[in-house]
């Protein structure tokens, strides 16, 4: 007979995911980052993607408050700097928001996006205005964000985000175990695609 593995531990079936940076505003200004693997493209007509952020966390707090969030996505070679703005989570030692963007060493544009900063020098960021806040009692909160604006840089992607080479995202398996993918192939269409949507 199979052995039931624990029910508190079956997010873990849905790994490794792409580690996403959350930018965020708050209603006092002060800029936010933070890594989220809760990330997942619900509309692509509409382009509408849905976050899960754990409620304890300030950006959780700004993100009720917000007309908008910033996803920026990194690369594998990130992870020091990703993991240092985990600090809550990987304890990181900063006294502050600031200092924590700061330390983590990463290259951020506080000026691109009005809803938060993005990063520079990943695999890209969208720019999403949050359209529903939902919470279904669980501890996380669940945001619903349009795609506002996009960037695909163009050292990793192609102008329609297909990419140039192996790219190799940051990934998480769970807690501090991390992974990457980077080996690309592509297999024919079964049919002559006259059918398929873009």
């Amino acid at each position: 007979m199979t052995e039931v593995g624990p029910v508190e531990k079956a997010h873990r079936l849905l790994a490794p995911r792409i580690v996403y940076l959350i930018g965020t505003k708050s209603p006092d200004g002060a800029m936010n980052v933070i890594p989220v693997s809760n990330v997942t493209s619900v509309s692509t007509r509409p382009q509408h993607i849905l976050l899960a952020v754990f409620k304890r966390w300030t950006t959780y707090h700004n993100l009720l408050a917000a007309e908008g969030f910033t996803v920026s996505v990194p690369l594998f070679g990130q992870l020091r700097g990703v993991w240092a703005l985990g600090a809550k989570y990987s304890r990181f030692p900063v006294a502050g928001l600031e200092e924590k963007l700061a330390a983590s060493g990463l290259a951020f544009d506080y000026r691109a996006v009005t809803h938060g900063p993005v990063l520079t020098d990943g695999i890209g960021w969208l720019d999403c205005r949050i359209i529903s806040t939902n919470d279904l009692g669980g501890d996380h909160g669940i945001v619903i964000g349009s795609v506002v604006n996009a960037w695909f840089n163009p050292t990793y992607l192609e102008h329609d985000g297909t990419p140039r080479g192996d790219i190799h995202p940051l990934m998480q398996w769970t807690g501090n175990l991390f992974a990457t993918a980077g080996d690309r192939r592509s297999i024919p269409y079964f049919d002559d695609g006259s059918s398929r949507e873009a």
